[in-house]
């Protein structure tokens, strides 16, 4: 989809496409340390940008890795 859009110019859609498959790609990395960790019996703290969903792990960002919104908009997940 990346690809079509980009190949039609638009640069809107290729953005939000890019930026969801980079939130989805940190979210399977997380799921995978979330497993270790209750396996290892250790606790993790993380937060999540109330803008595009990144999660960030331990703690909060001065800014999104995705977005770019500021460390206000995360919050802790409980």
């Amino acid at each position: 989809m990346i690809k079509e859009a980009n190949e039609e110019g638009k640069k809107n859609i290729v953005k939000a496409f890019s930026q969801s498959r980079d939130v989805e790609d940190r979210h399977a990395e997380l799921y995978k340390k979330a497993l270790s960790d209750m396996l290892a019996d250790r606790q993790t703290d993380y937060y999540v940008c109330q803008i595009c969903g990144y999660i960030s792990e331990d703690e909060v960002p001065d800014n999104c890795l995705v977005w770019d919104a500021l460390k206000g908009k995360f919050k802790p997940v409980k």
